[in-house]
């Protein structure tokens, strides 16, 4: 056949390409915590938990010891995390998943760069945020009793690390936001959005296995219940917050759900960083050229914008009350942060411009990365109107402008970038 050649030429050609579209469609390659080129388990750490961690280790920290709570809210206290921040998770998803039930939550404790976990009966987990290698984890335990002279012992933990640096988040050592169907002792059935996180996570994929108290519990979702299997499906059962455990094991009776929609946030953001940051330094040690370099940063960077500014953030349908919520109240402070006030009736943040680029995670990332970063913002908040790109056209004059405004007064790195 006198054309066959040629067939098997077009065919070839065909494959080929699409191959080399596969590949261009294919998510970045996971990276390694442990490549000698991050220095993760040799760099001496710098967050925030370990520049105190001394302090604490020589006893100095006062606490009213007959009180079962004392050292955890004077703990708190030193560490700066707001305890109407707490978080109640029932689902065994901890390293200490043998303590952790419907009756016995694990509560979490929060601000921008330390995440703190306390299960009665266990132990005391901190993960601090290194601006340059990530999470770093540890774990000691709490006064067991009248002793006054005690001090603990903060184990920096190796064995966090295989699900905080797992494939579920690139393999960089993170944050995790787990949402399951918990059965009746807390075991998972079901898990969802199991390599997602952030404020684009629909909400019914939010929440399994949590408690959530205030005045939008997002009834669809898996919060505040447990399943059991019956014939074949899924049952789910109600748990209200209390209903198993006494309040009086925690700081205080709430399980915020305006502070899980700001841990969502936080998390998201994070992992991004220090997934941005790890893949830049594994690039670079691989010795690509000046213009591959560039196309990575512009990459990454895009990513890194897209989630500063709120792209595909998941609506608010139901209007959120904040009532006189003592987290809203230390979450927004009393200096007025432009970028920390929260709109709660549509969507998370008043001004979609995330507060989290004031932030250890953010700052650890390359100079020129972040150059990229603000110049973008810069360009898209001082656009025309009529000039924003689609994904950006939620944003309106007057939001812009209080954006630019508040860039402005605190990112020097703002006002210079072109």
């Amino acid at each position: 056949m006198p054309g066959f050649p040629i067939k098997l030429a077009i065919i070839a050609y065909l494959i080929g390409q699409a191959l080399v579209a596969s590949e261009k469609q294919a998510p970045p390659p996971e990276v390694s915590f442990r490549a000698g080129i991050h220095k993760y388990l040799e760099k001496e750490p710098q967050d925030p938990f370990t520049v105190i961690k001394a302090e604490l280790e020589s006893g100095s920290l006062s606490y009213d010891y007959e009180e079962p709570l004392g050292y955890l809210e004077s703990l708190l206290g030193k560490l700066k995390i707001s305890k109407y921040s707490q978080q109640l998770v029932f689902s065994t998803t901890s390293l200490q998943l043998s303590r952790i039930s419907p009756r016995n939550p694990r509560a979490i404790y929060f601000t921008e760069d330390l995440y703190l976990g306390y299960v009665p009966g266990g132990q005391i987990e901190v993960i601090g945020i290194d601006p340059e290698i990530g999470a770093i984890p540890y774990i000691f335990s709490p006064p067991n009793g009248n002793e006054k002279s005690w001090h603990p012992n903060a184990i920096r933990s190796k064995r966090c690390m295989n699900c905080h640096a797992n494939s579920d988040i690139g393999g960089v050592p993170g944050l995790l936001l787990s949402s399951v169907i918990p059965g009746p002792g807390g075991g998972s059935i079901d898990a969802f959005r199991q390599k997602k996180s952030g404020h684009s996570i629909p909400f019914d994929q939010r929440f399994g296995g949590w408690h959530l108290t205030g005045d939008q519990t997002f009834p669809s979702s898996w919060a505040n219940a447990t399943g059991i299997m019956s014939k074949g499906n899924v049952i789910k059962v109600p748990n209200p917050p209390g209903a198993f455990f006494d309040w009086e094991k925690y700081l205080v009776a709430q399980s915020d759900v305006i502070a899980n929609l700001v841990l969502e946030h936080q998390v998201g953001f994070i992992n991004r960083c220090i997934g941005a940051s790890y893949r830049l330094r594994e690039a670079w040690d691989r010795g690509i050229g000046q213009e591959e370099k560039r196309k990575i940063l512009e990459r990454e960077a895009q990513k890194i914008v897209d989630y500063v500014l709120f792209v595909d953030e998941a609506p608010i349908r139901k209007p959120i009350s904040v009532g006189n919520s003592f987290f809203v109240r230390d979450f927004e402070g009393v200096e007025e942060d432009p970028l920390k006030k929260l709109n709660l009736k549509s969507r998370l943040m008043e001004r979609r411009c995330s507060y989290m680029i004031r932030t250890r995670s953010f700052d650890g990332l390359p100079r020129a990365f972040k150059t990229i970063v603000f110049s973008e913002i810069k360009t898209l908040m001082t656009l025309p109107q009529s000039d924003l790109p689609a994904k950006f056209s939620y944003f309106k004059e007057a939001e812009r402008r209080e954006i630019d405004e508040a860039l402005r007064l605190g990112f020097p790195e703002y006002v210079r970038s072109k």
